[in-house]
């Protein structure tokens, strides 16, 4: 087990328009790590038709997830990747717990929201979403987010880089808390 994976990449999960994408840029920037977007290979694979081949979005969803920890796993990459928004929701428990099992070794998992406010969260996702904000309700009322997450953090209507250096600092505080326990 590589523990410079587990400790130091940064998971971004959260609803559509909840800023994945925006803040997981910032972060590159910030702290120069490699930076990858899930949504844009499962995109591909969509595209593709590779994703008849799957009785669901949830099995292609966890298939996703783990092809892209294999591969970083494989081959020694951390980083920075940010999810689609279903990548970490999901309806079957069974796929839900391999994703959550997959997860588990993470210790930066980021919950991004919006705002603490469902209907403000709502409405903001809404209006900066490029892409189908149909499910976002289902994704905030769904415990699978929170239950995967080991940070939450929310917007509150702040810059991009000042949510990234909020993400960066609970990062830090949290380490040294562990290297004060050991």
């Amino acid at each position: 087990m590589d523990k410079k994976l587990y400790e130091e990449s940064i998971i971004l999960i959260g609803p559509s328009g909840a800023g994945k994408s925006t803040i997981a840029e910032e972060l590159h920037k910030m702290i120069n790590m490699p930076r990858l977007c899930l949504d844009r290979i499962s995109n591909k694979a969509r595209k593709t038709g590779f994703i008849n081949r799957f009785k669901s979005a949830d099995e292609f969803n966890c298939f996703m997830i783990s092809e892209v920890l294999k591969e970083a796993k494989d081959n020694n990459l951390y980083g920075i990747v940010d999810f689609g928004a279903g990548h970490s929701v999901y309806d079957d428990k069974e796929i839900f717990d391999k994703v959550k099992s997959m997860l588990e070794p993470f210790e930066n998992v980021v919950l991004l929201l919006p705002d603490r406010d469902e209907e403000k969260a709502l409405n903001i996702m809404k209006a900066r979403s490029t892409g189908d904000t149909r499910d976002n309700r289902k994704f905030l009322e769904s415990p699978c987010n929170k239950e995967l997450a080991t940070i939450i953090v929310y917007g509150n209507d702040r810059q991009p880089s000042k949510i990234a250096e909020e993400i960066i600092s609970r990062i830090k505080e949290r380490q040294e808390q562990q290297m004060e326990r050991e």
